[in-house]
């Protein structure tokens, strides 16, 4: 019947949605690698995306506003725009490391240093959304609410958690790495003096 139809198309496009999201994750992580040269450095990053996905269904759950394909594209923006804060925290705790700063060090200054741009993009973005959470649905009868609303509370928890999340787990995986880089060390050169963090 109409009914099945509907309910196999409406479940075709969850699993197209949960598809891209993934695949979006991924990309992400691949460019992140890339640019830091690390496997374990971007992950400190990517959890910023949960937290912010939870933000995000909050928002939705207290203004009590349905979740629709709209709201999913919310997310899958979400997913890139996010993680930004996170790159250019690390980037620049990483530049001070090579500069000779210690690892706490230069985490402390990272994120003193950098509030003030990441508050301000995160501010701006919100403040542009706040139009589509208000305006009355378009003629075709479709609603933006859950967009704008999905990107309000994702990147109000994203932000809020890049300053307190992400520098602690780029400490935990850095020190994985570290552990990593001295295990292969003594395995392949027993003669090698362990690496140690700056």
């Amino acid at each position: 019947g109409s009914d099945e139809d509907e309910t196999i198309r409406e479940n075709r496009e969850m699993t197209e949605i949960y598809l891209s999201l993934a695949l979006s994750v991924v990309l992400v992580f691949l460019l992140m690698g890339i640019l830091f040269e690390s496997v374990l450095v971007p992950f400190s990053i990517i959890f910023t995306v949960p937290f912010a996905v939870v933000g995000a269904f909050w928002t939705l759950f207290l203004t009590g506003t349905i979740m629709d394909s709209v709201g999913w594209i919310g997310i899958l923006i979400l997913v890139g725009v996010v993680v930004n804060n996170g790159i250019v925290l690390i980037d620049y705790a990483n530049r001070l490391r090579q500069a000779g700063m210690e690892r706490t060090q230069a985490l402390l200054k990272a994120a003193e240093h950098r509030f003030r741009p990441i508050a301000i993009t995160a501010l701006t973005t919100i403040i542009g959304m706040i139009p589509l959470t208000l305006s009355a649905s378009s003629e075709m009868g479709m609603s933006y609410k859950s967009f704008g609303l999905t990107l309000i509370g994702g990147m109000a928890s994203g932000t809020l958690l890049t300053l307190l999340v992400v520098p602690v787990f780029y400490t935990l995986f850095d020190d994985a790495q570290l552990a990593v880089r001295n295990t292969l060390a003594s395995v392949f050169r027993p003669q090698a003096k362990p690496a140690t963090a700056k």
